[in-house]
C-alpha cells in the first residue's frame, strides 16, 4: 500500500509541475502534433483491478505495472495514433487453484510478461478554449512461465503458471487549451478486461492442471491528466484515475516522456 501511494503521489507531483509550466497562455496547438509528425518516448503505468473469476463467489485483485517504449504518429487535424511495447509485471492477489492435487493460492507473486498496446486520440469538436476528443486503447500482456517449488513434502514437486490478460478501453476526453504549452484534461472511459491463468502441478506420480479465467469484466474510470510541452520537442504526459466498483475503488497512475522529431 505504501508503494502504491508513492506512485500516485509521483503522478500528482508531475501534474503540479505541468501546471507550473503554464505561466502565460501560448499557442493553443503548441502541444498538438501536426501532419506527419513523429514522436518516441518511454512510459510507466500502474493499475489495480478488482475482478470476479469464473466459478468464484468472491473477488480478487489484479495489479499490473507496465514499463513501455512508445511511438506516436500525428495523422493531421490533431489525430494521434500510438503504439507501445515493453515489460508487464502482474500480480494476482487472492487467486486460488483448488482442482490441483495440492491446492494453491497465489500470494504476492509477480509474473513477468511482454506487453503490446495501441491507442488513438482524435478531436471531435471544440468550443471556446475546450476540445472534445474520442480516445481508445487496447493493451495485451503475454505472460512468461513461472515455476514454484512445492516445499515440505517427502518428494520433489513443482507448480508452473502462466497468465495472459487483455484490456480494451474507450471514451471521451475534454481538454482545456487555454494554457497552450500545458493541456489539462478529464477522461471518462468504459473498460473491458479478459484474463486467463493456467497452472500445472506435479508431485511425484501426482499431476494436474487448472485454468482460471475472467471472461469479460466491465468497469468505468474517471481520470485527470495533463500533456505538457517542456520544450518544442520534449513533452511530459501524466494521468491519475479511479475505477469504482461495488464496495471500493481501484486506481491507475501513469507518467511518460516523449521526444518529437
Amino acid at each position: 500500500m505504501r508503494n502504491r501511494r508513492r506512485r500516485n503521489g509521483g503522478v500528482l507531483a508531475a501534474l503540479v509541475l505541468a501546471a507550473a509550466l503554464a505561466l502565460t497562455p501560448g499557442p493553443t496547438h503548441a502541444a498538438v502534433f501536426k501532419l506527419g509528425s513523429l514522436a518516441a518516448g518511454v512510459g510507466f503505468e500502474n493499475f489495480s483491478r478488482t475482478v470476479a473469476w469464473k466459478d468464484d463467489t468472491g473477488t480478487s485483485k489484479i495489479r499490473a505495472s507496465l514499463i513501455t517504449a512508445r511511438a506516436d504518429l500525428g495523422l493531421g487535424r490533431g489525430t494521434i495514433v500510438s503504439l507501445s511495447a515493453g515489460l508487464a509485471m502482474t500480480g494476482f492477489q487472492g487467486l486460488g487453484f483448488t482442482d490441483l492435487p495440492i491446492s494453491l493460492e497465489l500470494g504476492s507473486s509477480t509474473l513477468k510478461g511482454l506487453t503490446l498496446g495501441a491507442e488513438v486520440l482524435t478531436p471531435i469538436a471544440g468550443f471556446s478554449d475546450f476540445e472534445i476528443s474520442g480516445t481508445g486503447r487496447i493493451v495485451y500482456s503475454l505472460g512468461m512461465t513461472k515455476t514454484w517449488a512445492l516445499e515440505d513434502f517427502a518428494v520433489e514437486g513443482k507448480a508452473t503458471g502462466k497468465a495472459n490478460w487483455l484490456e480494451a478501453a474507450a471514451g471521451p476526453r475534454v481538454s482545456y487549451l487555454f494554457f497552450g504549452r500545458v493541456v489539462p484534461y478529464v477522461e471518462v472511459w468504459a473498460r473491458w478486461l479478459h484474463a486467463g491463468f493456467d497452472m500445472t502441478e506435479t508431485l511425484a506420480d501426482l499431476g494436474g492442471s487448472q485454468a482460471r479465467t475472467v471472461r469479460g469484466d466491465f468497469s468505468f474510470s474517471v481520470a485527470v491528466g495533463a500533456d505538457a510541452a517542456v520544450t518544442d520537442r520534449v513533452s511530459v504526459k501524466a494521468k491519475a484515475a479511479i475505477l469504482p466498483y461495488a464496495g471500493g475503488v481501484d486506481g491507475l497512475a501513469a507518467i511518460g516522456i516523449v521526444y518529437k522529431f
